[in-house]
């Protein structure tokens, strides 16, 4: 279904999307997410994952410190969203009626549904997580590759965006912000491990929940860091997904694809470096 509006805490929304069911997700049973950023043998495999709580920490009497976990990957070079590394720390994610996990409302239990929430106009605002939180009182999405020291604010939501393995997955209540006054996570996304020159690539489908319906085009769109080449690297199946190949523009860009058979396709990306070739994938379906 396309996607049609960017919307608030780093999702885009789509009109046409059918209605989901809020969902509280609780670790999985084989997430080993501990506490700091990923060391050892999930330094370059893991994602560290940084819940910070802004103004909702210590609102309404309840402490809560930034969380700064490593996400492991279960299966080490096979891609997770954003979605799937929160839970792979640990960290309890729950969803809005509206649209379910497509839209974060909740992060460990925050905001609750009891406490007040101060946002202007409303003092005493409750969120019941039912249809998409207030663009003064919500979960901003974040994201760095671990080579730096910066955060970048995310255009896709955690659904549908695959995470930099090595890097920084970003969580911040925004609490009456503007689109450029929001608060990036307060710990620095720096992994020591990740080399300041290696190329990192990520790739999404523009659509909320990943799916288009036969004779509808949609679109890719990618990013990088020291990246010299990028490269439309593959579909899978080859046949029925569309144009993807050849060389794409550096350090990003967007391509539309028309799919011309019903499936579900796997689209790779590369990207090459001074230290090495990278890749990134994202999946589209065609009903």
């Amino acid at each position: 279904m396309k996607r049609i509006t960017a919307g608030i805490g780093g999702l885009l929304l789509s009109a046409a999307l059918a209605v989901g069911l809020q969902t509280a997700v609780p670790t999985p049973a084989h997430a080993d997410g501990y506490d700091g950023i990923c060391t050892g043998a999930d330094a370059l495999t893991g994602v560290t994952v940084v819940i910070d709580f802004q103004e909702l920490d210590g609102n309404g009497g309840t402490p809560a410190p930034t969380v700064t976990r490593c996400s492991p990957n279960p299966a080490p070079g096979t891609q997770r969203t954003g979605i799937k590394a929160l839970q792979d720390a640990g960290i309890s994610v729950t969803g809005v009626a509206q649209w379910g996990l497509a839209f974060v409302c909740r992060l460990n239990g925050r905001p609750s549904a009891t406490e007040s929430i101060p946002i202007t106009g409303n003092p005493n605002y409750h969120e019941a997580c039912v249809v998409t939180p207030p663009g003064s009182a919500y979960w901003s999405y974040w994201w760095a590759d671990g080579g730096g020291t910066a955060w970048t604010y995310s255009s896709y939501g955690a659904a549908n965006r695959n995470v930099v393995p090595g890097g920084f997955e970003g969580w911040s209540f925004s609490l009456n912000k503007t689109a450029g006054t929001n608060p990036p996570p307060g710990v620095t996304p720096n992994n020591p491990a990740v080399g300041p020159g290696n190329p990192t690539v990520s790739l999404s489908v523009d659509d909320l929940d990943g799916k288009i319906t036969l004779g509808q085009s949609t679109s890719l769109t990618w990013s990088s860091t020291n990246a010299t080449g990028i490269t439309a690297h593959s579909v899978s199946p080859a046949a029925g997904g569309g144009s993807w190949s050849g060389s794409l523009a550096v350090p990003g860009g967007t391509k539309t694809i028309t799919p011309t058979a019903k499936g579900t396709y796997t689209y790779t990306i590369s990207a090459t470096g001074s230290s090495g070739t990278v890749y990134n994938t994202t999946t589209l379906t065609v009903q």
